[in-house]
């Protein structure tokens, strides 16, 4: 299996479109890596990603 996925791939794990995986990126928002005119993210990085935004949401107590 390959490390990089496209936009589209990561939009199907993330559940957004593909436009809002882009826009993402442009925000510095979402892990990713400009390689020439593409843009590549890493499925681990992508789903640590997602992890961290989970675990943001989760209010804790102190």
């Amino acid at each position: 299996m390959r490390e990089t996925m496209t936009a589209k791939e990561a939009a199907e794990i993330l559940g957004v479109s593909e436009w809002t995986v882009y826009d993402l990126a442009r925000r510095q928002m979402v892990p990713h890596v400009k390689i020439g005119r593409r843009v590549l993210f890493r499925r681990t990085s992508i789903l640590a990603w997602l992890e961290a935004q989970e675990q943001a949401s989760v209010r804790r107590e102190p």
